[in-house]
């Protein structure tokens, strides 16, 4: 076959140069891998923030430039003025939806859209992918529903006592360290993990009485990784998103959660060898499982409760429990130590509202300068930043001809909508009064989410509340808290946790004082 001169010409270049073509054309299809969703807010005439290659709008986070809060918080900055915005996570577009109205639908009245959050996807141990966090659709709506009745306000009044004494416990801690100085997330973590041990399975943790508990050192550790594996697992997300499916990744530290998994599973099989019944979290989960397996013996469905989802439901509330409730806890001692006006005020309620009188469910309801004091801590000190949510049928946004398919991922900036000056007057200020009487009844409840809102709300949010205030009456009746050498006010926000965390702890003076 004879070729003309050209074709002759182009033959041997491909034959000479055949590993740069190889290059060249790989170059090609990273390129295009990467930046082939970069048109897709422009397309949709969403403003976007422009993204860089690979990165995406991550490289602050990646470089550990900003906190997580103040890299939702720029966003929210950025946007503001419009109704939603776009960014990228990586090369995944994210929907930011800044409109009061738009986050109301969206997480409460078009929740049959967004019915799932974001996960990770991997491989990851039953324990953990089986949590409600992790579950979709139907099976989530089914576990959800199970575990309602475990926050009724009957068993909460019955959890009273428990968490009165370790509330007991926690003051007997405390007074070793009269007039020293004391890091209070840590000690707030022991008197949390105390109250979930005892309310949620019956069992004793021993954190306040001994600091070098096992159960204490490894619920501690429960988000512990290594500076290359979150940089590997970063990588990955950013990079290779669709890889982690086929890999053994999570964002908490398997061997740790492995081993609180193992010690809930022995009072699980204590539980049911046992005759005698109890009220709380784990009963219910083991009633409702017996039942579930009973009737689905003779049906052959498929088994909703089965030991890992009662397993990742007992780990979930015992991790999301403790990071949260220790987390308001601490940054509310923070806020005592360094505004004394504030810890007299809130010292002078708790007085007069408890003096002579037993605690109750029905008089910690009516503390309602108490119950304000800890909102404006979660408003300036959200332990989560965003919440996302994942599109499960087409949506049109109400007003708009945006369409988000399913899939698509939204986010509701947490704490930009808690940081917006046009939502709450002099955002960084302290003021209880927020939420009290009008201001409270005049503020949409979808721009206070320090819990999330709509069905997919924190499950736990009242008993996180009531065991917070209970605390709370404690501590006021028997501490005087001040600023050390130690404490950073304002506080620096870890630029590398997702949740929220001080840079150097939170440090305060402790004092021991008598109001009987």
């Amino acid at each position: 076959m004879n070729f003309s001169p050209g074709t002759v010409q182009i033959l041997q270049f491909i034959q000479n140069d055949w590993k740069l073509i190889l290059i060249l054309t790989l170059l090609i299809f990273i390129y295009y891998y990467y930046t082939n969703t970069f048109d897709y807010f422009e397309k949709r005439g969403v403003p976007f923030k422009k993204p860089v290659i690979f990165l995406g709008n991550l490289g602050p986070r990646l470089k550990a430039a900003k906190s997580f809060h103040q890299y939702q918080l720029d966003i929210y900055q950025y946007f503001k003025g419009h109704p939603y915005g776009g960014t990228f996570d990586g090369r995944r577009p994210v929907l930011h939806i800044l409109d009061p109205e738009l986050i109301k639908a969206i997480m409460i009245r078009d929740f049959d859209h967004f019915t799932d959050r974001n996960t990770l996807n991997s491989m990851e141990p039953r324990y953990l992918s089986r949590s409600l966090l992790n579950l979709k659709g139907l099976e989530w709506k089914g576990v959800r529903s199970t575990l309602t009745p475990a926050f009724s306000s009957s068993r909460l009044k019955n959890m009273i006592p428990l968490i009165q004494q370790c509330s007991k416990q926690m003051v007997e801690f405390l007074k070793k360290f009269d007039g020293k100085e004391i890091e209070m997330k840590q000690t707030m973590g022991h008197f949390t993990l105390e109250v979930i041990g005892a309310c949620a399975f019956g069992i004793k943790c021993d954190a306040l009485s001994n600091e070098n508990s096992r159960f204490v050192k490894v619920a501690e550790k429960f988000d512990y990784m290594p500076k290359y594996k979150r940089v590997i697992l970063l990588m990955l997300l950013v990079f290779m998103p669709k890889m982690i499916r086929y890999l053994r990744l999570s964002f908490l530290n398997i061997e740790y959660t492995g081993e609180l998994v193992r010690m809930l599973q022995a009072a699980k099989a204590e539980r049911r060898s046992s005759e005698s019944k109890k009220g709380d979290f784990l009963q219910i989960l083991i009633d409702f499982a017996a039942k579930e397996t009973a009737q689905n013996d003779t049906a052959k469905r498929e088994i909703l409760l089965d030991d890992d989802t009662i397993d990742a439901q007992s780990l979930l509330f015992l991790i999301a429990g403790y990071e949260t409730s220790s987390t308001l806890l601490s940054f509310a001692i923070h806020v005592l130590a360094t505004k004394p006006d504030l810890q007299e005020t809130l010292r002078a309620h708790v007085q007069e509202m408890t003096k002579g009188k037993e605690l109750s469910y029905e008089l910690l309801s009516q503390m309602d300068y108490l119950e304000a004091f800890l909102q404006e801590t979660l408003r300036i000190y959200p332990p989560v930043a965003r919440v996302d949510r994942i599109c499960t049928k087409p949506y049109i946004i109400p007003g708009t001809t945006v369409h988000v398919g399913v899939g698509d991922a939204v986010a509701i900036p947490v704490y930009g909508l808690h940081m917006d000056e046009d939502i709450y007057p002099e955002p960084r200020e302290f003021k209880p009064e927020r939420f009290m009487d009008d201001q409270k009844k005049d503020r949409p409840s979808h721009l206070y989410l320090p819990f999330g809102a709509g069905p997919r709300n924190c499950i736990g949010l009242r008993f996180a509340m009531i065991s917070a205030k209970i605390a709370m009456v404690a501590l006021m009746k028997n501490f005087k808290f001040s600023v050390c050498s130690k404490t950073m006010d304002p506080i620096d926000f870890d630029k590398r946790a997702v949740l929220l965390k001080s840079a150097k702890g939170l440090w305060v003076r402790i004092e021991l004082i008598d109001l009987s």
